[in-house]
């Protein structure tokens, strides 16, 4: 039975996304999907016909469409769903076909005799967040996080212990704010890239700050606006970001200026394009050595720190 119950871990931590959940107070309207499809592509009225026929049934579900787009597999189209629940939110994938007759939930995952070779090289080339490690390093961990993320912060304890764990890897934090969840977090991710384009060795002192007071920080800048709805205080959102970019030791001035700048505006969106590039929609996302990684829990640390040692033994011996 033990085995049983570590092989099941492994296949959670090696599924290819865990979507992350949030409070449904959080979210803001979804975007609309995009329009760049064929002719022939499901829209987003069809796809919200076919969740209210399918799962209409339980009022407390809401399904909304964030995005249609195009798959790795060519008969496939790739939906990007919110799923509200009374315990919160989840984003999920579901694929249809392209004779718009049968769909999918869950995941794709690659295949080959090196499956993760792809996603690997587009990494290296890619990937830019705050780094720690060797620059050199044949292990590279690449972290799709967002700082206002529940499930990224309570996921920081893990990878701060993987970083003591495997000291020869290139650690990268790579920001991906889901802004239709997150309303302060594309903010917060231009902080961190200035510190850590400034002060990189405060980069993830700012990081480990911001994750550890998410509560506190969500206090403070949650309203209500003057219709009774939830708002954001904007004031209260620098006030916070300033505070822990002091307590992380870099000048929050300085980077307050470079944080409201056109240049780091571009590079958060590149940092988006680099997670698209992946199929990355969901936080914390974990790549390890281009193998996708889920949302581990404390429970599951062993099986992840199995997945990365084996890992790091291929990226020494080539085998």
């Amino acid at each position: 039975m033990r085995n049983v119950l570590k092989f099941s871990a492994v296949l959670l931590l090696t599924a290819s996304l865990f979507a992350q959940a949030a409070p449904a107070k959080s979210a803001s309207q979804p975007a609309e999907p995009a329009a760049t499809l064929p002719a022939g592509a499901p829209t987003p009225a069809l796809a919200e016909a076919y969740f209210k026929r399918m799962f209409g049934y339980d009022q407390n579900l809401k399904f909304s469409v964030l995005d249609i787009a195009t798959s790795p597999i060519p008969q496939l189209y790739d939906l990007t769903v919110l799923v509200t629940a009374p315990q919160g939110q989840q984003l999920s994938h579901w694929y249809v076909s392209s004779d718009l007759k049968h769909a999918v939930p869950g995941d794709i995952l690659p295949f080959g005799a090196d499956p993760f070779a792809p996603d690997r090289a587009i990494l290296a080339k890619s990937a830019f967040g705050a780094t720690k490690g060797p620059a050199n390093a044949k292990l590279l961990i690449v972290e799709f996080a967002d700082l206002e993320c529940p499930a990224c912060g309570q996921s920081a304890p893990l990878m701060d212990k993987l970083r003591d764990d495997f000291p020869q890897a290139r650690f990268i934090f790579q920001s991906l704010p889901l802004v239709h969840l997150h309303p302060w977090a594309e903010r917060a991710s231009a902080y961190l890239d200035c510190i850590a384009r400034t002060t990189p060795e405060h980069a993830f002192t700012f990081i480990d700050a911001v994750f550890g007071h998410q509560r506190e920080i969500e206090a403070a800048v949650r309203k209500t606006g003057s219709d009774g709805k939830p708002a954001i205080d904007d004031a209260a959102v620098t006030e916070r970001l300033r505070y822990y970019t002091d307590y992380a030791g870099a000048d929050p001035t300085k980077v307050q200026s470079c944080a409201a700048s056109p240049e780091t505006a571009q590079r958060i969106k590149r940092s988006v394009e680099v997670a698209k590039s992946l199929n990355v929609t969901s936080t914390p996302t974990l790549f390890v050595n281009g193998r996708r990684m889920g949302n581990p829990s404390s429970d599951q640390y062993e099986a992840l720190k199995g997945v990365v040692s084996y890992e790091a033994d291929i990226a020494d011996t080539g085998k």
